[in-house]
């Protein structure tokens, strides 16, 4: 009698915490997703995918949500990236290519990540030169300086903002 009380104790704890906590995605499961999406948020038990290129599909969901408690996949992340889901207060991230000056800001904040590939940087799309939103993050480490700076110029688009 000791023995199934026991086990069911352990079991309704373990239910208890994955229905509290949500399921955390598996890897192969947000690479898939990845195939087809450009960022992937598992929040509250539920996913949501959005496509773009580059830091927009980020700072979009920034404008009217967080990615508090969420773990995001996407397919490219340097610095930009990891400064705008630090200040959306990201739980854990996946992403296939991750460069280091990403690496650094998600060790300073605490954040979880996992990657396949670590890159020196993250290079244009031309593969001539650092990303221009690289370009931009060079000198900031404040995630919201970041997002404030992202936002502005994505309210004031041209084609000169990626020159």
């Amino acid at each position: 009698m000791k023995k199934i009380l026991l086990i069911l104790g352990v079991f309704l704890l373990v239910s208890t915490c994955a229905f509290a906590f949500g399921n955390k995605p598996s890897k192969s499961d947000l690479r898939a997703d990845l195939e087809e999406h450009s960022l992937v948020v598992f929040k509250n038990g539920e996913k949501a995918v959005f496509n773009g290129k580059g830091i927009r599909p980020l700072v979009d969901y920034l404008e009217t949500d967080n990615f508090e408690n969420a773990y995001v996949a996407d397919k490219i992340i340097g610095k930009a990236s990891a400064l705008l889901l630090v200040y959306g207060q990201v739980k854990e991230v996946y992403t296939p290519t991750i460069s280091k000056p990403a690496i650094k800001v998600f060790k300073r904040n605490h954040v979880k990540y996992k990657a396949d590939k670590v890159v020196d940087n993250i290079i244009n799309r031309a593969g001539t030169d650092l990303c221009p939103m690289e370009k931009k993050v060079q000198g900031i480490d404040d995630p919201k300086a970041a997002y404030e700076m992202f936002k502005e110029m994505f309210e004031n688009f041209t084609p000169a903002t990626f020159q």
